[in-house]
């Protein structure tokens, strides 16, 4: 269940902006093959209508188990 309000208004900015960090599924997707975020980084969850889902833990190994109503991914940096 989307419950936990995440608070952006930009996505992509790795860390750099205010609020949460926060990128379209598809900025992570890209993110994940370049090589950029890999599991030792961190973990994020799926946000749908800026909230998330606690519930579901999404590593970039598992990106191809994202839930297809997700629109975006809050990132949890180590």
């Amino acid at each position: 269940m989307y419950t936990e309000k995440v608070v952006f208004e930009k996505t992509n900015l790795y860390g750099c902006g205010d609020g949460d960090d926060v990128y379209t599924v598809k900025e992570f997707r890209e993110r994940v093959e370049c090589g950029a975020f890999i599991d030792y980084d961190g973990y994020g969850h799926p946000v749908k209508d800026k909230k998330a889902d606690l519930s579901i833990e999404v590593r970039p190994s598992r990106v191809d188990q994202i839930p297809i109503d997700a629109t975006h991914i809050v990132w949890y940096n180590r």
